[in-house]
């Protein structure tokens, strides 16, 4: 892992220890019930992770990260985090801008896949929390997020990716949502048809995939965080650029930058 010019000296490579201790004292809080949902999910389904993910998203994943890569405006430079990077795909788009990523994931697996893509950009790949993240105030650019709003208390996520973004700094992330409009009963079908009988399917071949299949249709339907998590983002000085449905409503994808809260 590499370092480019204009990050923050507080941050290193994760090899030399650095950013590893700052999430210690997250390691041990209790996980919320979603938590614990996203950990069966994505624990077992590392190695495949990039396969299923094509294939649940119908390969639309790589047209919103398209869209997080051109709404978080990130320049070179720019010290970047990723909450809830996986296996560090949004990362490989990400480093054609020069810029220095770190990120921070709940599943220790997904972080060592990430690792040995030795992606020039990354300065620091960390297990920790999205309601409880492990840096100080103000230190980043940019944050992005991809699928963790429904997994989390949109609060307190909230609350944390304004903390530890600089005044000026950007963030733009996307999750699932309910399906909405015209196409929802089409993709309602899909989601909550089609999704549970491949995870059948898969559970015949002893498939680790077959665990995300059958319940991420649950998930989806029992998740509101978009209903306010605009609102939650004006709370805490992050002002609204966009927030839009893509792919006719499968996800809702949010991008804002943040104001300094004394109206200077």
């Amino acid at each position: 892992m590499g370092r480019r010019s204009g990050s923050a000296p507080s941050i290193r490579a994760s090899r030399d220890g650095t950013l590893d201790a700052m999430v210690d004292h997250a390691r041990d809080k209790p996980g919320s019930e979603m938590h614990e949902a996203a950990l069966e999910i994505f624990e077992g389904l590392a190695t495949s992770y990039e396969r299923v993910l094509d294939v649940a998203t119908l390969a639309q994943d790589r047209y919103w990260k398209r869209w997080v890569y051109e709404n978080a405006e990130v320049k070179s430079g720019d010290l970047v985090l990723d909450v809830g990077c996986g296996t560090c795909l949004l990362e490989e788009q990400l480093d054609r801008c020069g810029c220095n990523l770190v990120g921070l994931d709940l599943t220790e697996r997904m972080i060592r896949i990430g690792r040995s893509k030795e992606i020039p950009g990354v300065v620091g790949l960390v297990h920790g929390d999205a309601e409880s993240l492990p840096f100080p105030d103000g230190i980043f650019d940019v944050v992005v997020s991809c699928y963790v709003p429904k997994y989390v208390d949109v609060t307190r996520f909230v609350k944390e990716a304004s903390r530890v973004l600089k005044i000026g700094g950007r963030i733009a992330l996307y999750d699932f949502v309910r399906p909405n409009g015209l196409l929802s009963p089409f993709l309602r079908l899909y989601i909550g048809g089609v999704l549970p009988i491949v995870g059948q399917l898969l559970e015949f071949t002893r498939s680790e995939a077959s665990i995300t299949f059958k319940n991420l249709p649950r998930i989806i339907d029992g998740t509101t965080w978009d209903k306010g998590i605009a609102e939650a983002f004006e709370r805490e000085s992050v002002r609204r650029r966009t927030f839009k449905a893509l792919s006719r409503g499968v996800v809702g994808a949010y991008s804002g930058t943040k104001t300094d809260p004394r109206g200077r």
